[in-house]
């Protein structure tokens, strides 16, 4: 229910009562919004519900509140929703991303400044907390006889909550490297979108000659990674990985993927 103005005197209904001691309670809309809110000035004492199956905002503009006007938040939908400054200011000490079940309180200290709290009690310092996982594998044999960097078909797309959050980026790739008669290197590396972020300089595995005349080297294993990045954006974000030999001479390449073996990629946002 919204804040109540009385006037000197003035004798309150049933109606009024009740509607008072529902803001008193934190009572809210019995309808919950489904869709990106703007805030309104009935929202003063009142609890607001989202409920989205999908990403949501919910934004804050000046001159609708008063100096110590609250308003309680309350995620019940499986989409995340993030407090969002329009034209008035946030501040926090946690995270204005809300995910399922989550609740806050803005408390405002101006018209156009307020404060936001989580209702977890997350402190200043007190971030890294799991707000999204995203997991994506492959089984597509890929062969790389290059001596470039190459997609190896190994992808997955998140779209953050927060632009401060990390992503911490998890790699387990199978590959499959073969040359005759002579060593060869592989290497591999993360790209965000089309920015390499972690680059194999010595190259992740090495086929050596061991003394035979002719000899043909083969190398199956798993690559595994482990890389935090920061992409400062809630846009959606597509990382991959790419693969190249130092070789090709001699049939010098690597498959990865090889017999469909599986390799995997998880992106797990970390509030900030």
């Amino acid at each position: 229910m919204a804040k109540q103005t009385f006037t000197t005197g003035q004798v309150l209904t049933a109606s009024q009562m009740q509607s008072l001691q529902a803001t008193a309670m934190g009572g809210g809309s019995a309808t919950a919004k489904t869709a990106s809110y703007v805030l309104v000035a009935a929202d003063a004492g009142a609890t607001v519900i989202m409920n989205s199956a999908s990403a949501t905002t919910i934004t804050v503009n000046t001159s609708l509140f008063s100096a110590g006007d609250t308003v309680f938040i309350q995620n019940i939908g499986a989409g995340v929703s993030t407090i969002t400054a329009g034209s008035a200011t946030v501040n926090t000490a946690s995270s204005l991303a809300l995910a399922q079940y989550e609740s806050g309180t803005l408390y405002f200290t101006a018209a156009g400044a307020s404060i936001f709290s989580k209702a977890d009690g997350a402190a200043a310092g007190g971030g890294g907390k799991v707000l999204q996982v995203v997991t994506a594998s492959t089984t597509t044999a890929t062969t790389v006889a290059s001596t470039s960097y190459t997609d190896t078909t190994l992808t997955a797309t998140i779209t953050p909550t927060s632009a401060t959050s990390t992503i911490l980026v998890l790699v387990s790739q199978y590959s499959f490297q073969s040359r005759v008669q002579a060593s060869v290197n592989a290497g591999i590396r993360i790209l965000r979108g089309a920015t390499a972020v972690y680059n194999d300089a010595k190259n992740s595995s090495r086929l050596t000659v061991i003394g035979i005349a002719t000899p043909e080297l083969y190398l199956g294993l798993y690559t595994n990674l482990t890389y935090k990045d920061s992409p400062a954006t809630t846009s959606a974000t597509t990382y991959k990985t790419q693969g190249k030999v130092s070789s090709t001479a001699d049939s010098g390449q690597v498959v990865y993927q090889d017999d469909s073996t599986p390799s995997t990629i998880t992106l797990l946002e970390i509030g900030a």
